[in-house]
């Protein structure tokens, strides 16, 4: 697992955009959940060992 830090744009937003290598597959159950100092996503439903492109702003990421 990689470790990125991300900065909210202007608006107090940060997106995560993912692309899916399995195109024809039905689409993913998106899962979230927040917690006071932290939140996240939970993707169902995938290819098993399916590959996901994250794309996020290089002007907002810091490895």
């Amino acid at each position: 697992m990689r470790k990125f830090e991300l900065h909210a744009d202007d608006t107090g937003t940060v997106e995560l955009v993912c692309e899916r290598t399995d195109r024809d597959a039905s689409a993913p159950r998106v899962r979230s959940f927040a917690g006071r100092d932290e939140f996240g996503l939970l993707v169902d439903d995938l290819t098993p060992g399916e590959r996901v492109t994250l794309f996020v702003d290089d002007a907002i990421t810091e490895e």
